[in-house]
Formats: structure tokens, C-alpha cells, sequence
């Protein structure tokens, strides 16, 4: 495992430090952005307050999540949202959706019932969902991508081989533990970014477990 130690940033927000690094000017109109795993909309709301002239492209798997993104931002014309996750080949895929719904993945559920102890964590339903490649469904490229796709998330960078080509900053969630069987560990996650000319700037909003070990955090990565 790399040292969290020299790269954690405590009480920093990974997408106001990506702000100051890559500011609106930075992009001339705006940046191109991708929010995989939009879930209810927070991150697209923040991020449009960091980059007012934003053009996002919303994923979002889960139906209902998906339509009421889709509601939420019809008056927008700088957000597009698509009912889809992300992946390495074009697919459908059985999604498990648990009563948390923003802990819902492609991949069966371990670890994280324990992250989030607190809260119900059962398995409500499994529903098709489509599964796209970024480099099939966005040619014209962008300049930012987050990633929140519970353990999904090496398998959606491996289907954007060429669209990060062109990317500027990746946001990332990792995890430091198994919370999803068949997940990839940061390590992976870093060294795979690594090899494609990206340095990661810092870990940011650790979870721990009760004896203080990192479990999750999201990573910013700069070319």
C-alpha cells in the first residue's frame, strides 16, 4: 500500500483543491467534464458551482436516480444525463441495489455492510442495467472525470483508454480494504494511472475503520 501518510489531506474537499489547481480559465469556455456515478446530483451541483460554464455528462445506473437527475436538470443545458453505467465493454449487466442505495455496484457486496454498519445495507433488488464505454459514448473527448462507481471504477477507466488521453484530472474513489468482491485495491488503481501519465495529488475524505485503518477515499490524479 503507498503512504497514505504523505498524501492524505484532511479536511480538504478534492474538488475545490482541483478548482485551484485547474481554475475555469484554465479550460477557455469551460471544462468538459464526466460524473461517473451521479447518484442525486450533489457532486454535478458542485462542480457547477466550481465551473459555472461547465458542459457535464452525468452516469447514473439506477433508474429512478437516473430519471429524477434527468428532472432535476432539464433546465439546464449544461448537464446531460445518461441511465448508464460505466465499464471496460458494452454490456448488461445484473445491478445489485441495496437499501443504501448510493453503496449500489456491479459487484456482489462484502466490506462495505461494515463500512457503513450504521446504516440498512440489504439487498433490495437486482435490476439490467447497460453498461457503456466512455471512449464509445463521448468521441469529442473531456477534460475531467470523477469516478463514484462502488468498486466499478478500474473497469470504467479501462474502457476510457483513449478518452483520457485528452483528460486533465481523474477523481477517484479507492478502496484500501475489500468492500465489493472482486474490487480492485488503490494500489492497482494508482499504479494502472500511473502507467498512463498520471500522478496522484492526494487522498481525500478518508473513511477508517474502528482501528483507525483507511477503508475508502477519493483520489485526485493529475496529468
Amino acid at each position: 500500500m503507498f503512504a497514505i501518510s504523505s498524501l492524505e489531506r484532511p479536511g480538504v474537499d478534492p474538488f475545490e483543491r482541483l478548482a485551484a489547481l485547474l481554475p475555469q480559465t484554465a479550460f477557455g469556455i469551460g471544462p468538459r467534464i464526466v460524473d461517473g456515478g451521479a447518484n442525486k446530483g450533489r457532486t454535478v451541483d458542485a462542480l457547477l458551482r466550481l465551473y459555472p460554464k461547465a458542459a457535464i455528462q452525468a452516469f447514473e445506473p439506477i433508474p429512478e436516480l437516473a430519471r429524477k437527475l434527468a428532472r432535476r436538470f432539464a433546465g439546464d443545458a449544461r448537464v446531460a444525463v445518461h441511465q448508464a453505467a460505466l465499464g471496460a465493454s458494452p454490456q448488461v449487466l445484473p445491478l445489485n441495489i441495496l437499501e443504501s442505495r448510493t453503496c449500489s455496484s456491479l459487484l456482489a457486496p462484502t466490506g462495505i455492510r461494515e463500512k457503513h454498519a450504521d446504516k440498512p445495507m440489504a439487498l433490495a433488488r437486482r435490476v439490467e442495467v447497460e453498461v457503456v464505454r466512455l471512449d464509445d459514448v463521448l468521441p469529442a473527448g473531456a477534460d475531467i472525470v470523477k469516478l463514484d462507481l462502488q468498486g466499478f471504477e478500474l473497469e470504467a477507466l479501462r474502457g476510457a483508454e483513449a478518452l483520457l488521453r485528452g483528460v486533465q484530472a481523474v477523481v477517484c474513489e479507492v478502496a484500501f480494504a475489500d468492500l465489493y468482491a472482486g474490487q480492485p485495491l488503490a494500489d492497482a488503481i494508482v499504479a494502472w494511472m500511473e502507467e498512463r501519465g498520471f500522478r496522484l495529488d492526494g487522498v481525500y475524505r478518508v473513511a477508517r475503520d474502528a482501528s483507525g485503518g483507511p477503508v475508502s477515499a477519493d483520489a485526485l490524479f493529475l496529468r
